[in-house]
């Protein structure tokens, strides 16, 4: 009985891998203390997309879900891209993407995030929309006040956003080219942090 109890507990744990240091680890850390329904744990891993789901399936075995997030930038050039994708399929571990970067998703507590940017737009819009919301600091990958204090309070709202994007992306496409995989590095602006949101079901 005590097994089949163990077994149960561990199934209930919920694995965030990144490789955000800063920006990404601390939001998450932050969504935490609104309190899922799951045991989160959130792990840096300095890897790339493929070694973050190779690292990742070492947990499948003890986790409810596992997640791996990254940002698109330069993986698909680099060849990255796909075989991460392709062996997360395989061995059960979902994606959260940012495309180009993480920015995306925090652009999206604001509004959504509809035109093409490149990397070095993010620090100007988000600076834009923090004066805009009433905050008088600048946007820092490393400020873990701002998120908490300007971020984390509007994820509902970055959830909706993000949504309404990706999804557009996804109906064009599959209009277009029926039964062919999603070309994800295509679509500039778009993120799926909200699909692991919304999986970690919080109680706040």
């Amino acid at each position: 009985m005590a097994r089949r109890s163990d077994r149960l507990t561990a199934r209930n744990v919920f694995y965030i891998i990144t490789n955000g240091e800063q920006t990404e680890y601390n939001y998450f850390k932050l969504l935490k203390a609104k309190r899922s329904v799951y045991d989160v744990k959130i792990i840096f891993q300095n890897a790339d997309p493929v070694g973050l789901v190779q690292y990742g399936q070492r947990y499948i075995s003890e986790a409810n879900q596992v997640w791996c997030v990254f940002d698109i930038d330069y993986t698909y050039k680099d060849k990255r891209l796909i075989p991460a994708l392709k062996q997360a399929e395989e061995s059960g571990i979902k994606i959260a993407y940012s495309n180009v970067a993480f920015e995306v998703w925090l652009i999206s507590h604001f509004e959504k995030c509809k035109t093409t940017l490149q990397l070095d737009d993010y620090t100007d819009v988000l600076d834009k929309l923090l004066k805009e919301n009433g905050s008088n600091k600048a946007y820092s990958k490393t400020d873990e006040k701002l998120l908490k204090d300007c971020f984390i309070p509007n994820y509902k709202k970055a959830m909706e956003n993000s949504k309404i994007i990706y999804q557009n992306y996804v109906k064009v496409h599959n209009e277009k080219y029926p039964n062919q995989r999603q070309p994800i590095w295509n679509w500039v602006s778009s993120t799926t942090v909200y699909k692991l949101v919304e999986a970690l079901k919080l109680r706040d």
